[in-house]
């Protein structure tokens, strides 16, 4: 019997660490999105083309292979760009990220798209678990070479405001700079626009989440930025600093590629609770009182 019971312990660990192995192999595969999707297209063609910005005017079909977002994630963002603020203040990216960051790229006198985009930001500034400004700081960033730091302040006025948790406005800056230094930018992002004539521009509807090195955390794409998700961005940018209920959460989801949104880890959790279950049934089984039972003549 006590033959039995080593096969038994050895039968279960090899079982439980096959499960949670599975469990994890299959999570990781999820994650990272369809190993067969088609990379991006890089442009092509004219090699003096400025990738990010032109204006030419191009048809449809052109605009859906330029007008893009390249995912660059785990590589590190241009943070030796040049801009101003919405003060008119001269100012290197790299000395607002004391901490995490939250990117926005629009154009100011954009009153559709970009608009939306500012207020979903809002809205989720409003409802996010981390407090903005302490525990991240926000850009948003102007890729029309002709704003300036006029425009960059009266869109801050419309949006800063409408915050309505404690909130230090200097933490969101409004940057506006000139074509070199906004490419430099979106370029290392994998942000790809079109502009298509003065202050009309073709772009992606997305976020960027950094960490304080500015390395690109998570893209978050529009029109909505849900809190849930941008919490979880934010928990990934500085895990260290993440409460008990945040990494709980970043236990429990993790991004989905094809859907672009946190989803919850079915095969993490059902692998985790197999594991538990039988590391219980094996406690059991080497239990003092069941060893003592299987050693009782005639069990």
């Amino acid at each position: 019997m006590k033959r039995l019971s080593r096969l038994e312990y050895a039968v279960f660990v090899m079982l439980a660490a096959l499960v949670f192995i599975s469990s994890s192999w299959a999570e990781t595969k999820t994650e990272q999105g369809p190993k067969d999707a088609a990379p991006a297209q890089k442009n092509q063609g004219n090699p003096d083309h400025n990738p990010g910005i032109t204006t030419e005017t191009l048809s449809d079909n052109d605009l859906a292979g330029q007008v893009r977002i390249d995912e660059q994630l785990g590589s590190v963002a241009a943070l030796d760009g040049v801009f101003r603020d919405e003060t008119g203040m001269e100012i290197r990216l790299a000395s607002l990220f004391d901490k995490p960051v939250v990117l926005l790229p629009v154009s100011f006198s954009c009153t559709a798209v970009c608009s939306y985009l500012q207020a979903a930001l809002v809205k989720a500034l409003n409802e996010v678990d981390q407090e903005p400004g302490k525990d991240f700081n926000i850009i948003t960033l102007s890729f029309d070479e002709n704003e300036n730091e006029i425009d960059a302040a009266a869109a801050k006025q419309n949006y800063a405001n409408l915050v309505k948790r404690e909130f230090s406005p200097e933490k969101w800056s409004y940057l506006t700079g000139d074509r070199e230094n906004i490419l430099k930018v979106t370029s290392s992002l994998g942000y790809y626009f079109i502009k298509k004539a003065e202050h009309l521009y073709e772009h992606p509807s997305a976020l960027v989440v950094l960490a304080r090195d500015g390395k690109i955390i998570r893209y978050l794409h529009g029109p909505n930025f849900p809190p849930f998700d941008l919490g979880m961005a934010l928990s990934e940018a500085e895990p260290g600093k993440s409460s008990m209920k945040r990494r709980a959460l970043s236990f429990c989801y993790g991004y989905d590629p094809v859907k672009k949104t946190y989803g919850f880890r079915l095969f993490r959790i059902t692998g985790t609770l197999a594991l538990i279950g039988l590391a219980g049934y094996m406690i059991f089984l080497l239990s003092p009182s069941k060893r003592k039972d299987e050693d009782t003549p005639g069990s």
